[in-house]
């Protein structure tokens, strides 16, 4: 697992506290990968890491355990739907 990839919700400051363990690593993380704190993030980028100040933070995620805050939105209300195989209205 590499925590430098963006995944699916993921802003650019929960890869900053998934990386480093500290949101105050946010500028130097923008200096290293040249981009804006509000940003959007692209599936699978991958970004230069700063220090880890915090271990325990950082020790916390893992592939099944990460950050992810952003709000997705989808245009297609049944792809929301919860139960698979069900039709998702009655009648």
């Amino acid at each position: 697992m590499s925590k430098a990839i963006v995944y699916q919700g993921q802003s650019f400051l929960d890869k900053i506290v998934e990386c480093t363990g500290d949101i105050d690593n946010a500028f130097e993380m923008m200096l290293l990968n040249s981009i804006s704190i509000t940003e959007e993030l692209h599936l699978g980028r991958v970004l230069k890491k700063s220090k880890i100040t915090d271990y325990e933070i950082v020790a916390c995620f893992t592939e099944i355990n990460r950050p992810a805050t952003k709000k997705i939105v989808t245009t297609n209300n049944l792809v929301d739907y919860s139960f698979p195989g069900e039709f998702p209205f009655s009648f």
